[in-house]
């Protein structure tokens, strides 16, 4: 390979992370990777000041947190780069750039190999099963890969998981355990060698050389992302489809009207995803997911016969951080809907100035809040029927005290619908920082909880004054900003 060919796959491979960061997400990432640091760096402190009897069990846990958190990464790496690289293998230039497929496959073979040599080299040797942790890796990312390529993968995969291997077990949980490690040690070069090869090939397969093989997923992935979108890529005028059927329904109503008020028009015109109809909608969505994750639970528990009841409370730690989620990554998505907003300001009734910019922080607030408080019920539905079904299961499951933290940490994100709206930002990686706020301020909660005693009720009034007096100010600055429609248009 000479150097040309080398510096042409050394690009292909940085190509995801340098998009993100001219795309201005570089803090995003760095936020992140400490994010998924801070765990383990929280267990180490701990462990400095817990009893003599505890620290073991503590510094076991940071090293459980490191190597879960180190895991996560690479996945998200992974499938960032297998992402950007079927982007790349577009249907017109694959045949149109002379060799394009040819680099793109050893680039991917070279990132694959290069990330089975890192597993191996970390916890294969650490724990002394090198051999056992290639093959894991070498044929989990290349299934990885492949069911990004061909979704239908993923099913196979859930049948396969939830299916076939609980009816292996079935039968004798042992001798199945057992017959597996006893062909393992006889013949695990050679199944290595084959993972390998198949893996190899499969990834050689994701990527090819343009005809209908690569144009049929590449346009079902572009109508399965129109069917599910919430607005349309510019504008909130045109025909809406899928998701968002029930803000087109109400923006036929109110535009069949004559004497529908000035307000509505105008937060209609903002778009979908700040319209209370795709609130329902997602409220009504997060109760169908909670409630299928409980079916599942129990029909596994049912299956297996084992006590899976433990899992509710973490169900509900989980629907809770990501109820409020779609309401505070909102703002990044009035970009689109700039036309609108120029257009709607010039209408007679809306609000000038300051009250403009309160009355957009006034929306902004009604729909996260409403989004948390919905989140609220659903986790503490939840924790009812775990308690109900064991008492104190709450509380012996470890959930309890998460979800707690949460709690406190989640109603002061408000301030960040506070914002100057006129010089905000188009939406980039950095639009997700502030779904990342309640993991911190809930991780302060649980140390001072866990540390020093503190109650979550005292510590929530504090968090919560300290956003209000911080949206007091707000409301106070906003008086001598710009007007805050169009969104953006100051932004640099």
């Amino acid at each position: 390979m000479n150097h040309s060919e080398s510096s042409a796959i050394a690009r292909i491979l940085a190509s995801p992370f340098q998009q993100r960061i001219n795309a201005g997400s570089a803090w995003g990432a760095i936020v992140v990777v400490a994010l998924c640091a801070s765990p383990s760096a929280s267990f180490l402190a701990w462990s400095l000041v817990a009893d003599a009897a505890q620290a073991p069990a503590i510094r076991h846990g940071a090293a459980v947190s490191g190597v879960i958190a180190a895991a996560a990464l690479l996945v998200a790496g992974w499938m960032m780069l297998i992402g950007n690289l079927l982007q790349q293998n577009r249907p017109a230039m694959a045949r149109l750039v002379p060799g394009h497929v040819a680099r793109l496959r050893a680039a991917l073979l070279l990132a694959w190999a290069l990330a089975v040599l890192a597993i191996t080299a970390g916890p294969g040797f650490a724990l002394e099963q090198p051999l056992a942790w290639a093959c894991g890796a070498a044929g989990g990312l290349a299934l990885l890969a492949a069911a990004l390529r061909w979704p239908v993968l993923w099913i196979a995969g859930f049948l396969f998981a939830f299916v076939v291997l609980p009816a292996m077990a079935w039968q004798g949980p042992s001798s199945f355990a057992e017959s597996v490690q006893a062909q393992w040690r006889q013949s695990g070069w050679l199944l290595t060698a084959i993972v390998a090869t198949a893996g190899a090939a499969a990834l050689a397969a994701i990527l090819s050389d343009g005809g209908g093989g690569t144009r049929a997923p590449y346009d079902a992935g572009h109508a399965l992302g129109r069917l599910f979108a919430d607005s349309p890529q510019a504008g909130c005028a045109r025909r809406q489809v899928g998701a968002a059927r029930p803000y087109a329904a109400w923006l036929e109503r109110q535009l069949a009207r004559r004497d529908s008020p000035v307000s509505s028009r105008l937060l209609l015109g903002l778009g979908p995803a700040v319209h209370w109809t795709m609130r329902i909608r997602h409220g009504l969505v997060f109760v169908a997911v909670g409630g299928g994750i409980c079916a599942v639970v129990v029909g596994l528990a049912a299956f297996l016969g084992r006590d899976l009841r433990g899992v509710l409370p973490w169900l509900s730690f989980s629907l809770l951080t990501g109820a409020s989620t779609p309401a505070l990554q909102a703002a990044a998505q009035l970009y689109r809907t700039q036309r609108e907003q120029a257009l709607l300001v010039l209408l007679p009734g809306v609000p000038r100035g300051a009250g403009l910019n309160r009355w957009l922080a006034w929306q902004m607030t009604a729909l996260f809040v409403f989004s948390a408080m919905w989140g609220f019920l659903l986790a503490g539905a939840l924790d009812v029927l775990a308690e109900v079904l064991q008492q104190g299961l709450v509380k012996r499951s470890g959930g309890g005290d998460m979800t707690a933290a949460i709690v406190v940490a989640l109603l002061p994100q408000v301030v960040f619908q506070w914002r100057s709206w006129a010089r905000v930002r188009g939406a980039s990686g950095q639009e997700f920082l502030p779904s990342l706020t309640p993991f911190l301020l809930g991780g302060v909660a649980l140390l001072l909880h866990l540390w020093a005693g503190v109650a979550y009720l005292p510590m929530g009034l504090v968090f919560m004054g300290l956003a209000i007096a911080y949206c007091a100010w707000r409301w106070w600055r906003m008086g001598s900003e710009p007007t805050a429609m169009p969104i953006g248009r100051l932004a640099r």
